[in-house]
């Protein structure tokens, strides 16, 4: 039985309409990539070892050589009732060090990607409260 003229309308607006809702249930409509760098700029060719990890995600722990950049990239999910926290452990040597390397606030967003540097005196980096870069974050004595 042949469509009507009418019918065909209704027919392309369901047809968009589930596609839409398809989609939407793969990912997510609303949705930010977020990607964290952390710099060893430690001199003499000294390696930092770096475990970060989520309440969900432990990304394992790195050896990462001077002068190179461990990086990781997640999406924030903008999800209302919860905030993304990441955090990261630091060891040079035998002197340790931790850090939230991301802080997601319900209701407002923040930066889409975040650089850490680490050298002697310190972690350099992005202050979550403020949105503003700081010159210490925190310090490896």
């Amino acid at each position: 039985m042949p469509q009507s003229k009418q019918q065909q309308p209704v027919i392309t607006t369901i047809t968009i309409i589930a596609t839409i809702v398809i989609m939407a249930a793969r990912r997510p409509l609303v949705s930010d990539a977020r990607i964290v760098n952390i710099t060893n700029r430690v001199g003499g060719m000294k390696a930092l070892l770096v475990h970060c990890a989520s309440a969900d995600d432990d990304l394992g722990a790195r050896a990462v050589n001077s002068g190179e950049v461990y990086s990781w990239h997640f999406e924030d999910n903008w999800q209302v009732l919860r905030n993304a926290l990441f955090w990261c452990n630091l060891a040079l040597e035998d002197e340790r060090v931790s850090f939230q390397a991301y802080v997601e606030r319900a209701g407002r967003g923040g930066y889409a990607v975040l650089g850490y540097d680490v050298n002697e005196t310190g972690v350099f980096g992005p202050d979550m409260n403020d949105m503003s870069r700081t010159e210490t974050q925190t310090s490896i004595p």
